[in-house]
């Protein structure tokens, strides 16, 4: 299982972050989140369509890939 990060931009662009990221909100607009359990099968691709459907919570930066994957 591994864990890959995604940064979200303001405007709504959805891309990976760089894995030595922080969590949660950046300096800018953007917001960094961890998903977590990510089987080694998944794509970075696809974790990032998976999230661009997908509501997170406030203030929850860190997500399940099982909720992402529902």
């Amino acid at each position: 299982m591994a864990s890959i990060m995604i940064k979200k931009a303001g405007e709504g662009l959805v891309s990976q972050a760089h894995r030595n990221a922080d969590v949660g909100p950046t300096s800018g607009s953007s917001v960094v989140y961890e998903i977590q359990n990510v089987p080694g099968s998944v794509s970075v691709d696809d974790v990032i369509a998976a999230f661009k459907t997908y509501q997170p919570a406030d203030k929850v930066y860190e997500i399940d890939w099982s909720a992402l994957s529902k």
